[in-house]
C-alpha cells in the first residue's frame, strides 16, 4: 500500500521473479537487439532494456491490397518495450513493459510466484476474478468475474475438482492510501504509483509477500494439487517415464482412450496405417489401446524415445471404413511418477503435482466406496453397446436402457436414465475403461441422472414409459425414495486384479459419489472383466 501523496503516477508493473541458483543476468535473460542502459543512483539500481519506437505492418492490411486507393503499406504499427531488471537479496526481478516476457529463460522464472502474492496482499473479502481449470473434464478452464468485490467463497470453485490457476484481487482498504489491484499466476501484475525510486521497493515487498505462509492457512487446499509447468521438472519426469517404458516396468503407466467414443461405429484400434490395398494384409485391430501391445508391435521394446511417444499414433478404425482418426500415443498414456518425494501423474498430455496426503486422502475414499454385489459375465472382445445388447437374452433380470435417451426438464440436453436397471432397483451406468475425461462423463451421467430422478416428475414419467413390464415404478408422479436405489458405476476393463482408474479420475468420482450420497442414495462400483 502507498500513501495518496507518493510521487508518481499510477501505472500497471508486471514483475516476473528469477528462481535462485542465476548469478548474471545473460544467464536468464536473451535481449537480443535492445539496448542496455545502467540505472545507478542513490534510490535504484539495475539494467534498463529497450527498444525505442519501432514500425511494423498490421497482418489485416494485406487482405486490402487490391482495393484501388488504398497502400497497406501505409498502414503502420509504432510501439517501444523494455525490461527493468534489479537484484534484491540475491533474487532476480524482471519488470517488463511491452511485450518482453519472452526474452525471459523460460525455466528460470519461478512459478506460481505471482499467485502466492496476490493471495497473501490480496484483501480475502476482494476478489474481482479467479482463473481456474477443471480436472474433472480436463482441460476445461473458466474464468469468473465478479461484479463487485466478493471473498473466494463468492465463486463456483470446487477444491476436489478445481484448479486455481491466477487471482485478481485489491489490496485491503487503510485509511489515506489509495487501494492496490494485484493479479497474479507467474507473474504478478500490481496497479500502483510508480517512479524510478518505487522498483526497489515494490520487489522487497513483493519479496517478502512471496516468502509469507498466510495463503495455506486462508486456502489450504492450494497446494495439494498443480500442474507442473518447470521445464526442467517436466524434462525429469518424461525421462524417468521413457526409462520405465523401455525397461517395461509398465506397473503404473498404461494407455488409455482419452476421448468419449461412439463404440458402435468403432471397429478397433490399431497402432500402423491401415493399408488402402485390399490385397495387402491389414494391421491388427484391437478392440482397446495397450501399451504392450504398441510396444509389441512398433519393435520398439527397449529402445523407446520421447519423440516417438509424441510422433507415433493410435489409429480408431471404423465399422463404415471411412478414413481413420488418431492420436498421439503420448495423449494416451497415463503414469504415476516419483520424484524428489513429490508424486506426479501425467493424464491427457499434462503432468500435475500433487501431495503425497492428498493421494491418500483420494485413495482411502475411492476404497471406501463398497464394491457391488451384483455378477455381471465377461465382455471379451465386445465393445460396450455390444455387451450390453447381448444381458437382454441373458440376463432377464435386467432391464437393458442403453441408447435410450430422456429429454431433461431444462429441455436443453437427452441423457440416458441408466445403462442396466434392476428390480432390485440398481441403477447400473457402464463404461469401457478410458482416460479421466471418458470417465467423468460416467460419473457426471450417474449424478445428472439421479438429480433428475428425483426432481423431475416429466423425467420419471419418460423413464416410466420406455421401462419394461415388471421394472416399472409403483408412482412416476411421486419423488422416489432416494435410500431405496443403489447407483453402480461399473467399469469394464481388461486390466487383471480389483478395478483401478487414473487417479484423477477418483477425484471426480470422489466429487459425484459425495454428491448422491448427500441425495441419500447408495453407491457402489463394480469392475466388468474381460
Amino acid at each position: 500500500m502507498v500513501a495518496t501523496s507518493t510521487v508518481g503516477t499510477r501505472h500497471r508493473l508486471t514483475v516476473f521473479l528469477i528462481k535462485e541458483g542465476y548469478d548474471k543476468i545473460d544467464s536468464f535473460l536473451s535481449v537480443g537487439s535492445l539496448k542496455a542502459l545502467p540505472v545507478s543512483s542513490a534510490d535504484a539500481d539495475g539494467t534498463l532494456f529497450f527498444k525505442s519506437g519501432f514500425e511494423s505492418q498490421p497482418s489485416w492490411a494485406t487482405i486490402f491490397a487490391e482495393v484501388p486507393n488504398f497502400n497497406p503499406k501505409s498502414m503502420v504499427n509504432r510501439g517501444s518495450r523494455a525490461l527493468y531488471v534489479t537484484q534484491i537479496k540475491d533474487r532476480w526481478f524482471c519488470f517488463t513493459f511491452g511485450y518482453t516476457r519472452h526474452l525471459i529463460t523460460e525455466s528460470a522464472i519461478e512459478r506460481n510466484f505471482g499467485l502466492i502474492v496476490a493471495l497473501n496482499l490480496g484483501d480475502p473479502s476482494a476478489f474481482k476474478a479467479i482463473d481456474k481449470t477443471n480436472i474433472s473434464h480436463v482441460a476445461l478452464q473458466s474464468r469468473e468475474q465478479a461484479s463487485r468485490d466478493v471473498g473466494f467463497e463468492g465463486f463456483e470453485f470446487d477444491t476436489d475438482i478445481d484448479l486455481l490457476k491466477s487471482i485478481t484481487a485489491k489490496s485491503p482498504e487503510v485509511d489515506g492510501k489509495e487501494q492496490e489491484t494485484y493479479s497474479g499466476r507467474d507473474s504478478i501484475t500490481i496497479y500502483t504509483r510508480v517512479n524510478i525510486a518505487t522498483f526497489a521497493d515494490v520487489a522487497r515487498r513483493l519479496y517478502k509477500a512471496y516468502q509469507r505462509k498466510t495463503y495455506r492457512k486462508l486456502y489450504p487446499w492450494l497446494d495439494k494439487i498443480t500442474q507442473e509447468r518447470d521445464s526442467t521438472v517436466l524434462a525429469s519426469l518424461e525421462q524417468a517415464m521413457v526409462a520405465k517404458i523401455s525397461s517395461g516396468d509398465l506397473e503404473k503407466i498404461w494407455l488409455a482412450v482419452p476421448e468419449i467414443l461412439n463404440w458402435e461405429e468403432i471397429d478397433g484400434f490399431t497402432y500402423r496405417v491401415p493399408s488402402t490395398n485390399p490385397k495387402k494384409a491389414g494391421p491388427l485391430l484391437h478392440p482397446d489401446i495397450d501399451l504392450n501391445d504398441w510396444i509389441t508391435e512398433t519393435k520398439l521394446k527397449g529402445q523407446v524415445t520421447l519423440n516417438q511417444l509424441h510422433e507415433r499414433r493410435v489409429y480408431r478404425c471404423f465399422k463404415d471404413a471411412s478414413e481413420p482418426s488418431t492420436w498421439p500415443v503420448y495423449r494416451c498414456l497415463n503414469a504415476e511418477i516419483d520424484i524428489g518425494g513429490r508424486k506426479y501423474f501425467l493424464n491427457d498430455s499434462d503432468w500435475y503435482n500433487v501431495d503425497g496426503n492428498y493421494v491418500k486422502d483420494i485413495e482411502a475414499y475411492y476404497s471406501s466406496i463398497p464394491n457391488s454385489n451384483l455378477s455381471l459375465p465377461q465382455f471379451g472382445t465386445k465393445t460396450e453397446p455390444a455387451y450390453l445388447e447381448g444381458l437382454k437374452t441373458t440376463h432377464p433380470q435386467l432391464a437393458v436402457m442403453d441408447r435410450k435417451l430422456i429429454m431433461t426438464g431444462s429441455g436443453k440436453s437427452r441423457i440416458e436414465f441408466c445403462d442396466l436397471y434392476s428390480k432390485n432397483k440398481d441403477i447400473i451406468h457402464v463404461k469401457q475403461y478410458g482416460g479421466s475425461s471418458v470417465l467423468s462423463h460416467l460419473f457426471s451421467q450417474a449424478l445428472v441422472s439421479a438429480e433428475c430422478l428425483l426432481y423431475e416428475q416429466s423425467f420419471r414419467e419418460s423413464v416410466q414409459e420406455i421401462l419394461p413390464a415388471g421394472f416399472k415404478f409403483s408412482n412416476p408422479k411421486q419423488i422416489p425414495a432416494a435410500n431405496a436405489h443403489t447407483v453402480c458405476i461399473a467399469i469394464m476393463s481388461k486390466a487383471k486384479g480389483p478395478l483401478e482408474i487414473p487417479f484423477f479420475s477418483k477425484v471426480s468420482m470422489k466429487h459425484a459419489v459425495k454428491a448422491l450420497r448427500r441425495m441419500e442414495f447408495k453407491v457402489t462400483k463394480l469392475k466388468i472383466d474381460r
